[in-house]
């Protein structure tokens, strides 16, 4: 009896541990430069953002194929000194890079802005300007903030200083919906539950990761010439990741639509995409190999498309495209195409 007691009081321990666990994970805060994670870039998004896309910049440029494509492009040395300029090391004081939209993603101009998560000196990121015109620094709600461009008096580009740690640049309205973010004085894009909840199927450790609220009215606008693609316009959001690991490069996008039947629609139409790819490549079987690998399954919640491609396979794609493109550059092939 006390040994099935004990047995019952052990799986209800593992039930529980298994049931809080997935919620005892880091949570997101504001990012420091060097032990910042993917998440906490969301936590400067406002709350009606619309779409956004972050870059583990450190993580990407210290990879040793990263790395070894650097090296091999000299023109890239010229913008490497202008960083170098601001006393920023490109490869240890960048951490993460993140764009994105609030409001209405289709009307991007006003809610556009950028996020640097670095670590840097504040001094050395203002122009010292000529002469007696040095740049003026503004401020909103005790944050400095410099206009980069200006049209007709009005800032069109800024750069803000939220901390040690973070810049924001966008137009001015931007850069102070972020301000506002950061100071606490608005929601962040994971206080609402939706987002949250959205997240957790982000893949947010990886070198990049985003999102986007599609606008329904575009993409029925240009859906509806071809009703055979309809199922589409039933899409609500796409969420993206995309990583590095095993020497393989990792690409996953999922689809999330109103309904299950929609996400059936969708895998159909897309798996028949997949097999008339493979019915043209014949001629090209490492194009044809790419198309195999691509994964395509659904679940309750969304439409999931997947491929892993190896580093030699990625070596003899990039290969096959420079091939093609001397060939069509050719002076043979100019001389063909005049005839």
């Amino acid at each position: 009896m006390k040994k099935s007691r004990m047995a019952i009081s052990f799986c209800l321990l593992l039930s529980l541990t298994a049931w809080f666990l997935p919620s005892c994970g880091p949570q997101a805060r504001k990012p420091v430069a060097g032990s910042a994670l993917g998440q906490d870039m969301l936590t400067l998004l406002p709350a009606d953002t619309s779409a956004f896309f972050v870059l583990d910049w450190h993580k990407l440029v210290n990879l040793k194929p990263i790395e070894t494509w650097l090296k091999q492009q000299k023109e890239l040395e010229a913008y490497q000194k202008k960083i170098e300029a601001f006393q920023l090391d490109f490869k240890k004081d960048i951490y993460y890079l993140a764009v994105a939209v609030s409001g209405e993603v289709n009307k991007p101009a006003e809610g556009l802005v950028a996020l640097v998560n670095l670590k840097y000196q504040k001094d050395k990121l203002i122009p010292a300007g000529s002469g007696n015109q040095k740049p003026e620094l503004k401020t909103y709600n005790g944050l400095s903030y410099l206009p980069m461009v200006e049209v007709e008096g009005k800032a069109m580009v800024c750069l803000a200083f939220l901390d040690s740690s973070n810049l924001a640049i966008g137009s001015e309205a931007a850069v102070k919906k972020v301000i506002d973010v950061y100071q606490g004085k608005t929601p962040h894009f994971l206080s609402n539950k939706n987002s949250q909840t959205l997240v957790k199927d982000l893949n947010t450790r990886a070198i990049t990761f985003g999102w986007l609220t599609v606008p329904a009215e575009l993409v029925q606008s240009k859906l509806s010439q071809n009703p055979s693609l309809l199922p589409l316009s039933k899409v609500k959001y796409i969420s993206s990741f995309s990583d590095y690991k095993n020497s393989a490069y990792l690409n996953e996008i999922k689809l999330y639509a109103e309904e299950k039947d929609n996400l059936k629609s969708i895998a159909d139409i897309l798996t028949g995409f997949k097999s008339l790819g493979l019915g043209l490549m014949t001629q090209s079987p490492e194009l044809k190999q790419v198309l195999e690998a691509i994964e395509i399954t659904t679940t309750e919640k969304y439409l999931k498309v997947f491929i892993s491609l190896k580093e030699e396979q990625l070596q003899a794609i990039t290969k096959l495209i420079k091939e093609k493109n001397q060939k069509s550059s050719s002076p043979q092939a100019a001389g063909k195409s005049q005839e």
